[in-house]
């Protein structure tokens, strides 16, 4: 009953805010939509649209458009109700249905509206209209611009899809957006097969687009179409030369009217038919130039337009206190293929290994973003201490030039402190207050008139005596037999992880491989990474966490493996940790990695037993 009640409770309510629209202080818009291209003679509709309840409607300056009907007045609202709160949004609009009877870009003024007594413009609108054939049903509407694209080769000029790129000459390393695209003058009700090109010999990211394709009107060669954006993607050619994107292939359902005999047929909207139709895109070929051979010295592949900052936290501390150098590069191009900067540290400064932090945003032009690399070390002696200007080299595509970019110098200042090491006539003393106090606790002071007892009960020959020899032999056997169940299970381990290893692994590739289908660059990488390792854990008995190339090499060689073979695991190696970050310079795509993947492990797998 008492879920009932509150049912009628918020029917009411809804009734009541559908009577009385509330306001609660949202910002007022009254907005403008039309489509931006329409044929001639062809009906559409302009619709302003306004959040809040207005008065003295005035109509805008259709210009040479024809007003057929309008303004048609509609209300919509809706209540929400979130943890209690209740809110509603009421929106009115104002529709107009026109004719385009003249050729050419057309525009209309703002309407105007008062809403509480304020005056409020909507914007203005322009409209191209162009020559096609005459349709008396009005414009689905939406926005539509002119567009440059052209008809596949084959198939049919009503519908078609394309693969349109914002450039076809581009320097390696640098980016270049592709969308995949569908043109229609045809009624559609779904898609079946969609295949996407692989994008092979490119590095690519998708750039957010709406999840639900939205068409819109375009001009195509004085002709509107509806378009749709499947998807658009970052695209970063991973070496020079003609490298060819592939079609995009995609079936889709048409839906054309027939005609019948019956006439209640036409009455209720007439019968349609489904047709499937496959489209192909054209291939789009790409000219990738080699960059430049004047590189300077530090150049390490990056290329966009950047600027750099370095700083440090402090400038003046105490022996053995850390100091944290913070470099950052930001811009647009490809920052996930910069390394870390070198920086010249005195001698007497123990540095540790960089930490890098990538903070980037995939747009159409490029990757924009920063990446900073903090440097942490610590001086271990007193004195004054300079870091060198920091440079960095990168490829400018605007200018076609490198450019280089220095930052000032650090001057350190460092005091003694309570645990440093002091240098006195180039002996390096390295005593401290704590090992003068754990020196004085070596000696102890002999006690002064101490009285000796004599021990009347003996425990040689005792029952505590025996016990003392027999307990610490029956301990040890335990352990023993503890210890070798032990190494018989980690044997019994080691023996079936070898024997699985090539099982396991290969399992690894095809998971590997589904993300090469899915276009997953930095997936793949990871996968084949962890099937290597895996591999390499489980054949040589060293968990991963113990592996390194260099013990790896070793244990190999101690496997009568082929020195070449070695060196081919370790440059595949290389090769997938680079890629995972920067995988615009790795030589070779994912179908090659692969391919070098499977057939090392083999050739691995026939030697190691």
């Amino acid at each position: 009953m008492g879920l009932v009640k509150y049912r009628k409770f918020l029917l009411i309510l809804v009734f009541i805010g559908s009577m009385y629209p509330l306001s609660w202080g949202q910002a007022v818009e009254f907005t403008a939509s039309a489509p931006r291209a329409i044929e001639m003679g062809e009906q559409f509709r302009v619709t302003y649209s306004l959040n809040a309840k207005g008065s003295d409607f005035e109509d805008p300056n259709f210009g040479n458009f024809r007003v057929l009907s309008g303004p048609n007045i509609s209300t919509s609202s809706s209540v929400q109700i979130i943890n209690g709160n209740i809110s509603q949004s009421v929106n009115y609009s104002y529709a107009f249905i026109l004719l385009a009877s003249t050729e050419g870009t057309q525009t209309i003024s703002p309407a105007k509206v008062k809403v509480k007594g304020k005056l409020y413009e909507s914007n203005a609108l322009s409209i191209e209209v162009v020559k096609g054939a005459q349709s008396n049903q009005p414009s689905s509407g939406g926005t539509a611009q002119p567009g440059t694209a052209t008809k596949p080769s084959s198939g049919n000029s009503k519908l078609f899809v394309t693969v349109e790129v914002d450039r076809k000459n581009l320097y390696q390393g640098e980016s270049l957006v592709a969308q995949i695209k569908l043109y229609t003058q045809q009624s559609l009700s779904g898609f079946e097969e969609i295949k996407f090109p692989p994008f092979t010999g490119f590095w690519s990211q998708d750039i957010e687009t709406p999840q639900q394709i939205e068409l819109h009107g375009e001009n195509v060669n004085g002709q509107v179409y509806q378009v749709g954006l499947f998807k658009k993607s970052l695209l970063f050619p991973q070496h020079s030369g003609e490298i060819t994107i592939d079609p995009f292939e995609i079936t889709m359902i048409v839906q054309e009217r027939t005609r019948s005999n019956n006439p209640f047929d036409d009455f209720f909207g007439g019968s349609y038919r489904r047709i499937p139709f496959k489209a192909i895109s054209d291939p789009v070929k790409i000219s990738v130039k080699p960059l430049p051979g004047n590189s300077p010295s530090d150049f390490a592949g990056a290329v966009g337009k950047f600027t750099m900052s370095a700083s440090v936290d402090k400038t003046k501390v105490k022996a053995n206190e850390a100091i944290t150098l913070k470099v950052k590069v930001t811009g647009t191009g490809n920052l996930k293929l910069i390394k870390p900067l070198n920086v010249d540290f005195p001698p007497d400064i123990d540095v540790y290994d960089p930490k890098t932090n990538l903070n980037t945003k995939i747009t159409n032009e490029g990757i924009n973003g920063s990446v900073t690399f903090d440097y942490l070390f610590i001086p271990r002696f007193a004195g004054n201490f300079r870091i060198a200007p920091i440079s960095f080299s990168y490829f400018d595509p605007g200018s076609k030039s490198y450019k280089t970019l220095t930052s000032q110098g650090f001057d350190i200042s460092v005091e003694r402190g309570s645990g440093d090491q002091e240098m006195t006539s180039g002996v390096v003393q390295s005593t401290t207050k704590e090992d003068v106090k754990y020196i004085g606790k070596d000696i102890q002071y002999l006690k002064a008139n101490s009285l000796l007892k004599k021990k009347e009960n003996l425990i040689f020959g005792s029952t505590l005596f025996y016990l003392g020899y027999i307990l610490p032999l029956v301990i040890f056997f335990i352990i023993l037999m503890v210890r070798r169940t032990q190494i018989q299970q980690t044997a019994n381990q080691a023996k079936t992880k070898n024997r699985k290893a090539n099982k396991v692994s290969r399992k690894r590739l095809k998971q590997a491989l589904v993300y090469r289908k899915q276009n997953n660059s930095e997936k793949f990488y990871e996968e084949i990474l962890k099937a290597i390792w895996g591999y390499l854990s489980d054949k040589l008995a060293i968990p991963v966490a113990n592996l390194s190339k260099e013990n790896a090499s070793e244990w190999l060689v101690k496997h009568q493996v082929e020195n070449q073979d070695i060196q081919e695991l370790m440059q595949l190696l290389d090769s997938c940790e680079f890629a995972r970050f920067s995988p615009t310079m790795v030589s070779g795509g994912m179908d090659e990695v692969y391919s070098k993947a499977g057939n090392l492990i083999t050739k691995l797998d026939q030697k190691i037993k």
